[in-house]
């Protein structure tokens, strides 16, 4: 079955999925690409149930430690000489749980992957109600978080930049604590996606219920996922065009906060941490990424460590001419756009 606009289409949807996975999974292994992005965001459905319950697991032990006393200087709890406190930044359907995952097996050890300020925009508000007007929440999270992980290159959390980043009076003093705090610095990796793909996603996982990652070697999840992943339908072009534009603005927003806060922070994009041309994520956008936090391989990395250090597999096909239904629609919809350049065509169908 194939799915526009929530209604299901009789098109022999499933037997063209099914006949197209062997020429898919081969592409994806020949080409290098690892990894999959699936995070929380308020268009998740019951698929992230599993994920929730998972980080809530994970946090259990950390959670055992909120009422025991820190010893804190005039200044911070944190320690200098501690895994360097960290905060992954990027908007849900971006590829921040592979990335940190990544980003912890090289630098050391992979730590509980958190949306610590809320997956969507009401977990968000909720969170930072509570939180007053001080910094308190996020340098007590990240002491704890540097006592109970010692052995670890980084600890952190992932930030979702809803729209209280920008209002709300916590989230506005932990910005500028970490614009100011010195010794140790905290440091923001500010990731970002093609944002037709982070699209794709959403609907994806609106339409099925699939895993949010899949590990590599489950090959049934991986065909789950990519079956999933083909002859997607879109929406109206006028919907997916006001869409693209909206996360667009609000991305550029989010970046001229941290540009005029003056946050440390390095810029990355999805596309090439995990695939530059169907060949694998570029070698020196990583470098570029532990360059900037002080720890990990920030030089001469091979791509066989990086490999090594991704434990999920991808499950979406690496053109868009195979992911949407109505490839051809949306091309002619962007063209001459400035989201043009985000639809990309790398193999035939077969």
């Amino acid at each position: 079955m194939r799915f526009r606009g929530g209604k299901s289409v009789a098109a022999g949807g499933s037997m063209a999925r099914a006949s197209l996975l062997p020429a898919i999974l081969s592409l994806l292994f020949v080409a290098g690409m690892i990894v999959s992005t699936v995070d929380v965001d308020h268009f998740s459905n019951a698929t992230d149930q599993h994920k929730q319950q998972e980080e809530v697991i994970a946090e259990t032990d950390l959670q055992q430690h909120l009422d025991q006393p820190i010893e804190e200087t005039a200044t911070t709890c944190l320690d200098p000489s501690g895994p360097q406190p960290y905060i992954l930044m990027s908007l849900g359907r971006s590829g921040s749980g592979s990335t940190w995952q990544v980003i912890g097996n090289l630098s050391g050890m992979e730590t509980p992957s958190h949306e610590y300020t809320g997956g969507s925009t009401k977990k968000s508000i909720k969170f930072f109600e509570g939180k007053g007007h001080d910094d308190k929440w996020l340098l007590q999270y990240l002491c704890r978080k540097q006592r109970k992980y010692r052995d670890a290159g980084v600890v952190g959390f992932k930030w979702k930049p809803y729209e209280p980043i920008f209002n709300a009076p916590a989230a506005q003093a932990g910005i500028n604590t970490i614009a100011t705090l010195k010794d140790p610095t905290i440091k923001v990796v500010r990731l970002r996606r093609n944002l037709l793909d982070v699209q794709i996603s959403r609907r994806k996982h609106t339409l099925y219920t699939t895993k949010a990652h899949c590990m590599k070697g489950d090959s049934k999840c991986l065909q789950n996922g990519l079956i999933t992943s083909l002859d997607l339908y879109t929406g109206e072009m006028d919907t997916l065009y006001k869409h693209l534009e909206s996360l667009h603005a609000y991305e550029d927003r989010v970046d001229k906060l941290l540009h005029e806060k003056n946050v440390p922070h390095v810029q990355v994009t999805y596309d090439r941490l995990y695939n530059v041309d169907g060949k694998g994520g570029d070698i020196e956008e990583w470098e570029k990424v532990f360059s900037f936090l002080g720890v990990g391989p920030a030089s001469n990395l091979t791509r066989e460590q990086l490999e090594r250090g991704m434990k999920h597999a991808a499950t979406h096909p690496p053109g868009h001419n195979m992911t949407l239904a109505n490839y051809d629609e949306v091309a002619g919809a962007l063209e001459g756009t400035e989201f043009e350049n985000l639809l990309h065509r790398r193999h035939r169908r077969v």
